[in-house]
């Protein structure tokens, strides 16, 4: 018996970003033709295929088109809902497409004598597969606390749990307990423990059995890009469990500290850099630290950024962290919508209403249906990170400009500010 687990596919993410978009897509398909290269019986899909409960239909069609290439050659497909694609209330797109019979929802219960009973579904191989989508942070102790485990441990070996949850024994740092699912709260007595949610690749055990996490194909934010070291998903045979690596780019990472630096030197240092060949890499550039002197603005992104992607896939250059000792950098820190509403208006005020406004409208944005709090608010924190960076270029940018107009003023004889002493 041999079969392939993989989660956390993310299929549409990075819609701004369509060279980002479609490496993600292509890391599915190489996923799904090595899992046929080996053979395997079945597929086990653990939550996240799509970015959305409903995703772009151009999205829908690939996707539709990859998995039916494992279907035609006789692979089964076992899937359970993930945190982004969930609709709570309605009809997502794995409700659609599980109806056709493309694959299987493993996420099938009934309520006998006040506890919840997950039926299993049984493959060919005689293997049974059980699942849990995965749910909001408030309602996932709960529910797995109602499981009924007498009943799922009397289920006949061999038997898989699927799982779409970050377990607290396991989880990044990054992430608070309140998100997390006590280990001993999953039930005993399986085989294989199939996990999805957490985006790094993590392996470990319950009761000697294995508990796996493959972690993201590709990733599903510029954090996920940054942070992960591996991608990829697992073959397991005979419940042995063998690491598979997906490679659909590089990634060339590089931490840049200012400090010391003037504004200009660090500039020409950027621009030096920019300047080298990136073919076939995605570029992650993260400048932190405080400058000596000079702002922030006064480097220039925008070439910095246009000279990288001459040559490279695509560049993700991150400012969040560059500080000047003539303007304190933003940095809120919070957890929920309310917390990083309040944060951000104390500390952005300072400039201006233009990009008040613009903080104000991300915060606006309603949390997708279906999808969980903390990812929301990690979206938001996403989104006011890139602010921020633009607002730093823009800075540079008007005052170039300003100086533009002011030379031309000069030049004109007009009268400015330079004339009456203010520099």
């Amino acid at each position: 018996m041999k079969f392939a687990h993989i989660a956390d596919a993310h299929l549409g993410a990075f819609s701004k970003n369509p060279k980002l978009k479609e490496l993600n897509l292509k890391a599915f398909e190489i996923a799904i033709q090595k899992s046929i290269e080996e053979r395997v019986d079945f597929i086990i899909i653990a939550g996240d295929l799509f970015h959305n409960p409903i995703p772009d239909m151009e999205i829908v069609r690939r996707a539709v088109e990859i998995l039916k290439n494992a279907v035609d050659r006789g692979i089964r497909i076992y899937a359970i809902y993930g945190s982004h694609d969930f609709s709570a209330g309605s009809t997502a797109l794995l409700d659609v497409l599980s109806s056709t019979g493309l694959f299987k929802k493993v996420v099938n219960y009934e309520v006998y004598d006040g506890k919840l009973r997950i039926l299993p579904v049984e493959d060919p191989t005689g293997v049974n597969i059980l699942g849990v989508s995965g749910l909001s942070s408030a309602q996932e102790v709960e529910y797995f606390e109602h499981i009924d485990r007498d009943y799922l441990e009397r289920i006949e070996h061999p038997k898989i749990f699927v799982f779409h949850t970050t377990i607290s024994e396991l989880k990044p740092s990054y992430i608070p307990d309140r998100y997390a699912l006590p280990k001993f709260l999953l039930p005993q007595n399986f085989d294989y423990y199939a996990g999805g949610h957490l985006h790094e690749r993590i392996e470990s055990e319950l009761n000697g059995k294995p508990l796996i996490y493959p972690g993201a194909l590709f990733g599903a934010t510029y954090n996920d890009l940054d942070i992960l070291k591996e991608r990829g998903f697992y073959i397991v045979e005979d419940f042995k469990p063998r690491f598979v690596p997906v490679e659909v780019c590089k990634f060339y990472k590089r931490v840049i500290k200012a400090d010391g630096y003037t504004a200009e030197e660090l500039n020409k240092r950027l621009l030096e850099l920019s300047k080298e060949d990136y073919s076939g890499q995605v570029v992650i550039l993260k400048v932190k630290g405080e400058l000596r002197s000079g702002k922030v603005g006064e480097i220039d992104f925008h070439s910095i950024r246009e000279n990288i992607r001459k040559t490279a896939i695509d560049v993700l250059l991150n400012t969040y962290s560059l500080t000047t000792k003539e303007r304190e950098r933003i940095n809120v820190v919070a957890e929920s919508k309310e917390e990083i509403e309040e944060g951000v208006f104390k500390k952005i005020s300072k400039y201006g209403i233009d990009v008040t406004r613009r903080a104000f409208n991300i915060l606006k944005e309603k949390q997708p249906e279906g999808m969980r709090k903390d990812d929301f608010s990690r979206e938001l924190q996403s989104k006011l990170q890139e602010l921020i960076d633009n607002v730093k270029v823009g800075e540079r940018e008007e005052k170039v400009e300003e100086k533009k107009k002011l030379d031309e003023n000069r030049k004109s004889g007009a009268p400015t500010l330079f004339d009456f002493g203010v520099r």
